[in-house]
């Protein structure tokens, strides 16, 4: 019993307790020792495609390869479905720890039709303690999987820093959510018939004391892992509905307001409950607001569906953001509650120099149409991309070239303007120098 409590079942190898003990033997005379972390390229597609068996198969057959191509006397164990750790001293290895990284990570066959590459995560301690080399070997991991499959990553000064702004930025976001350091800006939305402001998302803004601007996509992050994202959400749609208030008093009922909202968040929580209470405590139109989701993977459709089903009934505009990457796809554009789609940046960006690019936007813009949704882009930085998605026939656009993201009262002052034809980068700023006389 003692035995099977620290091997996988599956596999034979070790289990995350076996690893534990195996690293608590190690002998402080070996180091440095080496920790390999290794994650299967498409196993998921395997199990979806073949079933579960021929996954299960494909697992022992990976654990027998790694059994051949490690070091002889490493410790290797199986701590996820599929992931694996291979642990040695540096000493013990016949051949250099990339070119070892280099054979494992290379794709592996169990039969013909059933192939699966690696990308593996490499971390080198003089003290490994399991936690550390877990934490810093997924580190890595991650960083090889952004270069693609097959890859390895080896954790070096740079990665370290990296996983050192990323503690620091999440144990400081609680402090910024409090003192109000963690602010929404609002970034124009233009009508390109007229370049009339027709609409504001709200963006995160936070200057972080040490490094500075924190983008958006790490305060999410951040605030997922340290369980703040919901109270993050409550601050932004607080500021949704004062920025609504205030356009409301000042008679531009005809302008939007564009909150982002992670389909995690509706899966799993009462985001959609949230949302029409504030609204309706405060007496605020529903029309006024707009929810912007992108898709994502795995996730439940059928439960995020009804959800923003019930968003769109009561009158909240659902636009699905990010177009054209990612996990967006046509199947989307079939559900009623989608109302507007928003063509990703990296379509739009030197729109005018890439005649596929236009090809692709004129597609989505066509689909659109046809399917009575309104279309508009992101990331418009010049006046030649501006005038290209306006002969493409885009009804709005947002991106620097017409404005960044600025403070509520900035935004404000701006919202009943009407941008001059032909008006440069910045022009929204520009507009609010003259207004104030600077």
């Amino acid at each position: 019993m003692e035995e099977r409590s620290r091997h996988d079942p599956l596999t034979g190898l070790l289990n995350r307790r076996g690893l534990e003990q195996a690293v608590d033997r190690l002998n402080s005379d070996d180091k440095p020792f080496v920790a390999m972390l290794v994650d299967l390229d498409g196993f998921k597609a395997v199990n979806d495609t073949y079933g579960h068996r021929v996954g299960d198969e494909l697992l022992k057959s990976i654990a027998r390869r790694l059994e051949q191509e490690a070091p002889q006397g490493a410790a290797l164990a199986r701590v996820g479905g599929d992931e694996f750790v291979v642990l040695f001293p540096v000493r013990i290895s016949a051949i250099s720890v990339t070119d070892l990284a280099s054979r494992i990570a290379k794709q592996h066959s169990l039969r013909e039709s059933v192939q699966v590459g690696a990308s593996i995560g490499i971390y080198e301690t003089d003290n490994p303690k399991l936690t550390d080399i877990m934490l810093r070997a997924d580190t890595a991991l991650f960083a090889a999987k952004r270069l693609g499959r097959n890859h390895f990553r080896v954790f070096d000064d740079k990665l370290n820093s990296d996983l050192e702004r990323r503690h620091r930025i999440e144990r400081d976001l609680k402090t910024a959510i409090d003192s109000g350091n963690l602010a929404t800006w609002f970034q124009p939305v233009i009508r390109l018939e007229d370049n009339a402001i027709v609409g504001f998302e709200a963006l995160l803004r936070w200057d972080h004391p040490l490094y500075g601007a924190v983008p958006p996509p790490d305060i999410v992050t951040a605030a997922r892992e340290q369980g703040l994202l919901q109270l993050v959400t409550e601050k932004v749609l607080l500021n949704c509905c004062t920025m609504i208030a205030n356009l409301k008093a000042a008679g531009r009922r005809d302008v939007r307001v564009a909150m982002n909202l992670s389909p995690r968040e509706l899966e799993v929580g009462s985001v959609d409950a949230l949302i029409l209470d504030r609204l309706q405590a405060r007496g605020l139109p529903t029309d006024m607001l707009e929810i912007e989701i992108t898709e994502e993977a795995p996730l439940d459709h059928e439960r995020v569906g009804e959800k923003l089903g019930r968003l769109s009934e009561a009158g909240i505009s659902i636009v699905l953001d990010d177009f054209g990457t990612g996990f967006s796809t046509l199947v989307s554009l079939k559900d009623g509650w989608i109302r507007k789609i928003k063509i990703d940046q990296t379509f739009v960006r030197d729109l005018a120099n890439s005649i596929k690019d236009q090809a692709l936007v004129r597609s989505i813009i066509d689909l659109g149409r046809a399917l009575g949704r309104e279309v508009m882009a992101e990331g418009v930085e010049t006046d030649a991309d501006r005038q290209i998605l306006r002969s493409l026939g885009c009804e709005t656009a947002q991106g620097y070239y017409f404005s960044k993201a600025l403070p509520m009262k900035e935004a404000l002052d701006l919202a009943p303007q009407q941008l001059p034809e032909g008006a440069g980068r910045g022009a929204v700023q520009n507009l609010a120098i003259r207004m104030s006389g600077e």
